[in-house]
């Protein structure tokens, strides 16, 4: 008494299935129309003129941007690769000043020699300059 049970739907399966050979069946057909060589030159020749249409409306459209004084997408690129190269150039220096930094860390940056002198007095101030030196002189002074 052992019954087979008959295998259920299966819609995922289904669809998988369909699809894998739809898929197949597709790359068959594109791969023997393009071996025909008047359908390949024809799509060669369809890609350039796309390619052109392309680069021309770029040019077209980096004219008028620039009219209105506006950035392009390749100055946008430009710019993005000149920050890049700033940054990078900023990350060597902040390099260099950590390692100088640690080295320094251990060692007096000046010799003691250099260092001024570690006191609560100010440094002596200038004298004055003297009185004559401030007076006019008699030949071209004010009257």
């Amino acid at each position: 008494m052992s019954e087979k049970k008959a295998p259920a739907l299966d819609p995922m399966r289904a669809w998988r299935d369909w699809f894998v050979s739809a898929e197949k069946d597709w790359s068959e057909g594109l791969t023997a129309l393009m071996k025909d060589e008047t359908v390949a030159k024809t799509m060669g020749q369809d890609f350039n003129a796309a390619l052109h249409r392309q680069q021309m409306f770029a040019e077209v459209i980096g004219q008028m941007l620039a009219k209105l004084n506006l950035p392009s997408r390749d100055d946008v690129l430009a710019l993005g690769e000149r920050m890049g190269r700033i940054e990078d150039g900023l990350a060597a220096v902040q390099a260099s000043l950590s390692q100088l930094a640690a080295g320094a860390a251990g060692k007096a940056a000046l010799p003691a020699s250099a260092r001024p002198p570690r006191t609560r007095k100010p440094p002596a101030a200038a004298a004055p300059p003297s009185v004559a030196a401030r007076r006019p002189s008699a030949k071209g002074g004010r009257r």
